[in-house]
């Protein structure tokens, strides 16, 4: 090798570790930023000059971002933060209709933002949309088709959620075995929601009444009050009958009872009533009931659970879900092009992506609700790394000089 080669060499070898040192500056830099991925500056031989004489190799660095890495999860507890458990980056867009360039972060950081339809809409800190599917509304079960095309997350929503009328109860209670006379027990009835979705509650009242001809048996008739006081007979009655143990026997099939309204409008509702007993320790005593009727409400907040779905907490105690958060996941995630803020494109070498939706937390991916995922920045790596990059400038830097004065030399020689 000529002196002149390893002029170059080192002054290529300078510029390298110039460039890994770069790297460690902002690796550390952003050991505190969210979902931040950290460089690795690898360093590979290359070609430096080739002539008649022989190859002379010098130092390149390779910059390798290790998006795939997983960060730790801290809370913060904030509803509407996220953090992704293993595999996988939420899927952001600039634009409201998905018309942007499609983004790729681990970081869930979340912000919202005003969309021309005056709702309110899930973001990325610098306004960016978060992607996912809206649940069909009309389903109560919250049932969301993920081969839809993706959306922005809706926040809010300035709908109340309509009242729903009773249309099944389960009521369990003792009965006294050594009653002669009736007892009453009664439950809450939503009423049929009206235009606004408002509805009134009203009770069935249940008087059982000891049958003085047949040992373990009761009479059970109805009647209804309504919210301001006027109680309605119904015609309806029913026999309960108990073992010699005072477990409930019959009727072994729900019961069906009409319930009038002030309204002239009516539902039917269905009694459980096999949770009752007749013991004589006990007197009269309820036990539970439920029924899935219940008033109109207003939104009380919002959160996502552990499969990234957003939920909609009412006032009237209800629970809808809103939409599914989408994430994407490649074969090669490190080949993701970088777009800054902790933010990735996609280009062909990172594979064809996967999008997909959580629903098994077992699975490859879990969403963490109230957290965010760290930096990835190991900050002793980045010191130790930072020692030799230094010692690398420093002997190269030698090399130079001592290559500078050989050529000074000769030139002096030549005087």
């Amino acid at each position: 090798m000529s002196v002149f080669a390893s002029l170059h060499t080192s002054s290529q070898a300078m510029m390298t570790q110039s460039h890994v040192m770069e790297r460690i500056s902002g690796n550390v830099a952003n050991i505190n930023t969210t979902g931040y991925k950290s460089f690795n500056a690898h360093l590979q031989d290359s070609v430096n000059h080739i002539n008649t004489k022989g190859t002379f190799l010098t130092v390149d660095a390779v910059d390798v971002r290790q998006a795939d890495k997983q960060g730790i999860i801290q809370s913060t507890g904030r509803d509407l933060d996220v953090a992704i458990n293993g595999q996988g980056f939420f899927i952001t867009n600039p634009a409201f209709d998905g018309t942007g360039t499609q983004h790729f972060t681990r970081n869930g950081s979340t912000g919202m933002r005003v969309a021309d339809d005056g709702n309110a809409y899930l973001t990325t800190l610098d306004g960016q949309y978060f992607m996912g599917w809206s649940a069909d509304a009309t389903d109560a079960d919250g049932t969301i088709d993920t081969t839809q095309p993706l959306a922005p997350i809706q926040v809010n929503s300035a709908d109340s959620l309509p009242g729903a009328a009773t249309t099944a109860i389960t009521y369990a209670a003792n009965v006294d075995a050594g009653s002669t006379t009736g007892h009453t027990f009664e439950s809450r009835v939503w009423s049929n929601p009206d235009e606004t979705g408002k509805n009134d509650p009203y009770a069935l009242v249940m008087t059982w009444q000891p049958r003085s001809d047949e040992l373990n048996t009761w009479t059970v008739s109805y009647s209804v009050r309504d919210p301001l006081g006027a109680t309605t007979t119904l015609a309806d009655t029913t026999t309960v009958a108990f073992g010699g143990t005072g477990r409930y026997l019959t009727p072994t099939e729900d019961i069906t009872v009409t319930v009038p309204f002030a309204d002239g409008t009516d539902t039917t509702v269905t009694l459980d009533l096999t949770g009752m007993t007749q013991y004589g320790d006990t007197g009269f005593q309820e036990h539970y009931q439920d029924a899935n009727g219940y008033p109109d409400g207003t939104l009380a907040g919002v959160s996502f659970d552990v499969f990234g779905q957003l939920t909609a907490r009412y006032s009237n105690g209800e629970a809808r879900v809103l939409s599914q958060l989408a994430l994407a996941d490649f074969p090669a995630p490190q080949n993701l092009l970088d777009a800054g803020s902790t933010m990735f494109t996609y280009r062909v070498e990172a594979g064809e992506p996967d999008i997909f939706a959580v629903t098994n937390t077992l699975a490859r991916t879990a969403i963490i609700p109230g957290s965010l995922e760290g930096s990835t920045v190991d900050l002793a790596q980045e010191f130790t790394t930072m020692i030799t990059t230094q010692k690398a400038y420093s002997s190269s830097a030698t090399v130079y000089r001592s290559s500078d004065e050989m050529i000074r030399t000769a030139t002096d020689l030549k005087q």
